[in-house]
């Protein structure tokens, strides 16, 4: 497991440790346990009293889990299922800017292609003699003049 994780771990148990019994308790004691024993120990969170949740000093890692407790142990069933639509939807936007950024990436390359082979073309045609030049250079031929 990363590092960033481990460290994560420790500042949710130092949070459970700190929150009230009647939420903790609605935390399957498996996942409890799996957050105790994939933990940093050395790592540290100091809580500060008297500030919430949202103006302590944790990892955004820290945060992610969090929200994932709230989501799937703490809240409703209706908040659940709207939280969860909320996520699908986010979902969605972003593959549509996803496909959108592909798509006009893909045209940017197109056009650049275009280019560059109209400019392979054009550097190929040569350009066409004059008349007179063509003359000319008959004349010299016939002479084998260069």
């Amino acid at each position: 497991m990363r590092e960033e994780y481990r460290k994560a771990l420790s500042e949710v148990n130092q949070i459970l440790l700190n929150t009230d019994e009647e939420v903790v308790a609605k935390i399957p004691k498996r996942f409890q346990e799996f957050v105790k024993n994939n933990m940093d120990e050395e790592h540290k969170l100091e809580i500060k009293e008297g500030q919430s949740l949202i103006e302590q000093n944790i990892m955004s890692e820290t945060k992610q889990i969090l929200a994932l407790i709230y989501r799937d142990y703490i809240c409703s069933k209706e908040k659940r299922e709207e939280l969860i639509n909320q996520e699908i939807e986010k979902r969605k936007k972003e593959e549509e800017s996803y496909k959108i950024n592909f798509q006009q990436n893909r045209k940017k390359e197109e056009s650049i292609e275009e280019k560059l082979e109209n400019a392979e073309e054009k550097a190929l045609i040569k350009p066409e003699e004059k008349w007179y030049q063509k003359i000319i250079n008959k004349i010299l031929k016939i002479f084998k003049i260069k």
